[in-house]
């Protein structure tokens, strides 16, 4: 509810607040071209608009490499990180994970590594089953 003097009568504060003439905004600037603007073009503007953003993307790497690729160099108290050496040959086959094409553990789930692996998924997944509930919980 509101009183009958505010309803009659505005404040003098309200009035100084108005400004005397309204501004008038210029409309947005379009920055994006709609898709239908690109269907109209043959292919050789095409394969130009192409290249022009794939000449864009390599000033950017460039451009991070010598703004920003100090970063990757540093660690998060400044301190310079030395580079692993990469070993010059790896082999795509794990010695002590088991390795199968669907994922499995195949045949060695009966040994230890096996069975610590099956206990580690279990408990993995563990937040997405379902619980009892506690005798103090009790829903009708």
């Amino acid at each position: 509810m509101s009183s009958y003097m505010l309803a009659t009568r505005k404040s003098a504060y309200h009035e100084n607040c108005i400004p005397a003439t309204q501004r008038v905004t210029a409309p947005p600037i379009e920055t994006k071209r709609p898709e239908g603007d690109f269907n109209k073009c043959d292919k050789v503007t095409l394969d130009k608009i192409w290249k022009q953003s794939v000449d864009g993307e390599k000033r950017c790497v460039k451009n991070w490499e010598t703004n920003w690729g100090f970063l990757a160099d540093y660690d998060s108290k400044g301190n310079k990180k030395e580079a692993e050496e990469l070993p010059d040959q790896v082999q795509m086959f794990s010695k002590d994970v088991p390795n199968t094409n669907s994922g499995n553990y195949g045949s060695r789930q009966d040994t230890p590594l096996g069975q610590t692996m099956r206990n580690l998924e279990y408990k993995f997944y563990s937040d997405g089953r379902r619980r009892k509930m506690g005798a103090d919980m009790i829903c009708y």
